[in-house]
């Protein structure tokens, strides 16, 4: 036993003997901690009994009695687990009052199965005969494990009946008639097809997280569906013109709110989890939150039953250092102690890390799986049946500049009742479990019911454009809630000085050139300045690797200086965006020309090319997604007219200048403290220690963005004569 083990008083959180074989924890023999059920952890309970009671007939309560089934045959395992779903009891109400109205709400349980089932009821239902049926997701991560899920279901390989679409990557086909995409990707469809005229249902999961794309979308769903199911208010105008159902869907949500923003849609409440889960609060706050969980984890591995454990962290930091904890006390564990097995998620990991989650644990072993936020809604971690919630998360807010542009904040903050319901929920997948929160029952009772709406605390610019080219104004659009003046003010100018829109608001050629490339304006707005400066080969191999998901370098504070010898001959004299392009071009030359797919020299390429990322500390994982990015983008150059081919060699000065077009106004001048200062704005900004020109002092610089944390840090930083900022347009467009 390790000596921190050696006294349980140092080491408990709350007082429990051993627990037999098979048995679970009783509220009696843990006095330090408060046992609620799970029944009462429910948002705005109270709430929902007032809303059904005011309707002529009271909202579904989906919970008939079980029937028995008559078979034909025996079921298959996937079909027996697709009975057993709670949901699945409510089936033919459920497609009866979808089918009845154009707008439904529906709340269910985090593991009642409505978000692989719904889709699947509709479509066997016959309600997508005349369309697709849409699924939206606010994480890429959600959608396309989802859409492996239902194709299994469906047993038809994935791109057939079911399929998904998210950034720079889409598996779908002619048959496909269940489609699982981002909300960011149904959005851009609008561009296309202002009415989604191919989709006959459109479910909008997750809508309690209430993105950005998710409020843009219901805002134009609202008018889609006037003009396709004719207005609430004048029966018969646009009656069955193609008419369109909508579902918003999930397990914690405000459904009042809801229902009002769509003329009082009918809510149905899914009752029934899964699995029961047993929720403990923390008789006291705890201040170190990652002790607490390395405490609780091992009083969980030591005394409970086998089962792996889910523990909830604020962000990768958290995590690598809670990771090397558990395997340091794990390896001093007695003999006859099952393995721990550490793995950690969050965004920015490699694919074969990634697929450990989902991996079988291992006989006579426990997971111990570390995430992030990126786990609480959608995703299935199988043997899950202890969940650890620190109460924490990280949350981005952009503050916007008077002057266009502004800067991004990263701060640890407490989660919401939703978030935290969401979190418990994990835990009763598979089976009963159990939730240990590291903070109190007041602490619970206290927080926010739900997120703040992430259009109130992000940047509008890119949401803007594609707005204007659909003809929208966002300060007319009919929104559930209306971002901040200055918010839409900021993001004016900024479209204003990359051209997007002239001094009337009104956009430009340009600007819907921009709008027609998937990227941010100012990396689409580089990609447009390459044309001339004749490097468009080389920005997109830039632009591609920012615009992926997660980042290229991986870092590990205990191999600093390994690292940095390792990656010396990749760094470029100008900065981080060249040093991009090395590592693209090294990367590929590891591995030698390309081959034919499945050719033997393909093979050798490609593990050369695994064994240099990793002798690099370089996320292989990033350069692969940006070589689709950048096929993807290839395709939208050749659409606007632009040569991707074209290459300007070893010259630096075209690529520069080409992402300074984009990134006009974020750039500065040194100060004489060596600090450097704004030439759009009034803030001096420091340049991230991560950065290649952290040590360095050049007269000017450009920069990806500006980040918070205890002083303001410019990101992605390169180098440039001040003379470029003389020839750049923006700089000649000030009277915004």
């Amino acid at each position: 036993m390790p000596a921190a083990f050696a006294s349980t008083k140092k080491m408990r959180l709350f007082d429990s003997p051993p627990a037999k074989k098979h048995t679970t924890p009783h509220r009696k023999a843990i006095p330090k901690w408060v046992d609620v059920n799970d029944e009462d952890d429910r948002i705005g309970k109270r709430k929902r009994q007032n809303v059904n009671g005011g309707l002529k007939q009271p909202q579904a309560h989906i919970t008939p009695p079980r029937k028995k089934a008559r078979l034909s045959g025996p079921l298959t395992p996937i079909q027996e687990q697709r009975r057993l779903l709670p949901i699945a009891r409510g089936k033919d109400a459920l497609v009866q009052e979808i089918r009845a109205n154009d707008v439904t709400v529906l709340l269910g349980e985090t593991g009642s199965g409505k978000t692989t089932q719904i889709p699947q009821y509709l479509l066997e239902a016959g309600l997508a005969d005349s369309g697709l049926i849409g699924i939206t997701q606010p994480r890429k991560v959600a959608a396309t494990s989802l859409a492996a899920r239902v194709s299994v279901e469906q047993g038809t390989p994935m791109g057939g009946r079911v399929g998904y679409s998210v950034r720079f990557d889409e598996r779908t086909g002619p048959e496909t008639r269940i489609k699982y995409m981002t909300d960011g990707m149904l959005t851009r469809e609008l561009l296309g097809d202002p009415l989604l005229s191919k989709y006959a249902v459109i479910v909008i999961d997750e809508a309690h997280e209430r993105t950005l794309r998710t409020d843009l979308l219901l805002a134009n769903l609202k008018r889609i569906l006037r003009e396709r199911n004719g207005d609430a208010h004048d029966k018969g105008k646009g009656k069955q013109r193609n008419p369109l159902k909508v579902v918003i869907m999930s397990a914690t949500l405000d459904a009042e709110k809801f229902s009002q923003f769509f003329y009082n849609a009918k809510i149905i409440y899914v009752k029934g989890r899964q699995h029961p889960v047993k929720i403990y609060h923390c008789a006291q706050g705890q201040t170190d939150y990652v002790d607490a969980a390395l405490r609780t984890f091992f009083q969980i591995h030591v005394d409970q039953p086998p089962g792996d454990v889910l523990i909830f962290l604020p962000g990768q930091e958290d995590i690598e250092s809670l990771e090397k904890s558990v395997e340091l006390f794990a390896r001093q564990l007695p003999v006859g102690h099952a393995e721990v097995v550490v793995v950690p998620m969050f965004a920015a990991l490699q694919g074969p890390q990634m697929a450990r989650i989902f991996t079988a644990t291992p006989r006579g072993a426990r997971k111990c799986i570390l995430a992030t936020n990126i786990a609480e809604t959608s995703i299935t971690i199988p043997g899950v049946r202890y969940v650890i919630d620190t109460g924490k998360s990280k949350e981005k807010r952009y503050l916007a500049g008077h002057t266009g542009g502004g800067l991004d904040t990263l701060m640890t903050r407490d989660i919401t009742k939703s978030s935290a319901m969401q979190r418990a929920g994990r835990a009763g997948r598979e089976g009963p479990g159990f939730c240990y929160r590291l903070y109190t029952e007041e602490a619970f009772l206290a927080m926010a019911p739900t997120a703040e709406p992430e259009i109130l605390r992000c940047s509008l610019a890119q949401a803007i454009l594609q707005l204007l080219c659909l003809g929208q104004d966002i300060q007319e659009l009919d929104l559930m809630d209306a971002p901040d003046v200055d918010a839409i003010s900021s993001a004016l100018r900024t479209l204003f000085l990359l051209g997007a829109l002239d001094s009337h608001r009104a956009l430009t050629p340009l600007g819907r050139a921009m709008a027609s490339f998937p990227l941010e304006p100012a990396h689409a707005r580089a990609v447009i300045a390459s044309k001339e400066l004749a490097c468009t080969a080389e920005v997109l191999d830039v632009v591609s690797v920012l615009a992926a998901s997660s980042k290229l370098f991986v870092d590990a504070t205990d191999k600093r200086a390994e690292i940095a010898e390792a990656r010396r001959a990749l760094v470029h004299p100008t900065g981080d965006h060249l040093t991009l392009l090395n590592t693209v071009r090294a990367y590929r030359a590891a591995g030698g020309e390309p081959e034919k797919e499945g050719d033997e020299k393909e093979k050798v390429g490609r593990s050369a090319r695994r064994e240099w990322a990793r002798a690099h500390f370089v996320n292989e994982r990033t350069l692969k997604e940006a070589t689709s990015i950048r096929d993807q983008l290839r395709v939208s150059c050749t659409r606007a007219g632009i040569d991707w081919r074209t290459s300007c060699g070893e010259r630096e000065e075209p690529v520069l200048l080409s992402l300074a077009h984009g990134l006009a106004q974020n750039a500065a001048l040194i100060a004489p403290d060596g600090s450097y200062k704004q030439i759009m704005g009034q803030s001096v900004v420091k340049i991230h220690p991560g950065s290649s020109m952290a040590d360095k002092k050049v007269p000017a610089i450009i920069y990806d963005e500006l980040i918070y944390t205890n002083q303001i840090y410019a990101r992605g930083v390169s180098s440039i004569p001040k003379s470029f900022f003389a020839t750049l347009g923006a700089f000649n467009r000030r009277e915004a």
